[in-house]
């Protein structure tokens, strides 16, 4: 995909269940979408990602990820 492709973007921020802040980033492209989420702690820097048709799916995967990487160490 291109930077021409994307149909839309936004970032959102919120508290995670640790309240930790968590930037989840949403970019629709035509057909799918892809978000990331982080968090940047005192333990460092993590990331998760997810593609999806649907975006509350590809932001669940992204979640699931990123708190797999942060929290379950």
């Amino acid at each position: 995909m291109d930077v021409k492709d994307i149909l839309s973007s936004r970032v959102i921020h919120f508290a995670s269940m640790f309240n930790e802040e968590v930037e989840l980033g949403v970019i629709q492209y035509p057909d799918h979408y892809y978000v990331y989420a982080s968090i940047c702690n005192d333990r460092g820097e993590f990331l998760g990602v997810g593609k999806d048709l649907v975006e509350r799916d590809a932001a669940r995967k992204a979640l699931k990820e990123l708190y797999v990487n942060a929290y379950d160490r």
